[in-house]
């Protein structure tokens, strides 16, 4: 009996450049989240992405491309996230909670967006400080618009500066990224958000999970 022939295996299909590109990014994400904004490597990208150091240069040509391509993906995601939560005409109170805890379960579901931000944040260097301060204002702005139509529509509080909270909510980005990462128990997260919340807005969100 004659065997039977192999089936021939389909190739996959080759990426189209824009997928070629985001597929780079996602690997040169996760380099920069071990290795920081100063140490990631196009070698280490391209070993990555299982491809060639050249083709890493085919879409980022340079240094400075391939840091503000990961800087601004980092930007959108963050920017999104608080985007979708705070376009709500619920209580400030029970939109700021959320926001904190989006905010939490990203550090699980997206650890290195969250690592590159936290290095972010905390570099002065010319080629990324403006970056990140322009990045910051708009998250500032978002809070703040929630805040202060909060308060127009409660009438509560109309003297205190809605930016000036929306900035102290902001800041407390890195402590709740260092007590996820250093496995602070969930509860005691929990009660810092609403004092984080009593403390600016005056007023401990209702909404639970």
């Amino acid at each position: 009996m004659a065997p039977k022939p192999t089936p021939r295996r389909r190739r996959a299909r080759p990426l189209d450049p824009h997928e070629r590109k985001a597929l780079l990014l996602s690997c040169a994400m996760r380099v920069f989240a071990r290795r920081g904004l100063q140490g990631a490597s196009y070698a280490e990208i391209a070993r990555e992405a299982k491809v060639s150091i050249p083709a890493v240069f085919v879409y980022f040509p340079n240094r400075a491309d391939l840091v503000r391509a990961v800087l601004d993906e980092v930007a959108r995601f963050a920017l999104d996230l608080t985007g979708r939560i705070h376009d709500s005409a619920r209580p400030a109170p029970e939109i700021v909670l959320e926001h904190g805890r989006a905010f939490i379960d990203s550090l699980a579901t997206h650890p290195e967006y969250i690592r590159v931000l936290l290095e972010w944040g905390s570099s002065v260097r010319d080629e990324v400080w403006p970056l990140y301060l322009r990045f910051q204002e708009q998250l500032v702005e978002m809070i703040a618009r929630t805040i202060q139509r909060w308060r127009i529509e409660t009438g509560r509080d109309l003297d205190k500066r809605a930016e000036d909270d929306a900035r102290l909510i902001v800041a407390t980005g890195p402590m709740l990224s260092q007590m996820k990462f250093a496995r602070v128990p969930a509860e005691k997260i929990e009660q810092f958000l609403h004092s984080l919340i009593r403390d600016t807005l005056g007023e401990v969100a209702d909404h639970a999970r």
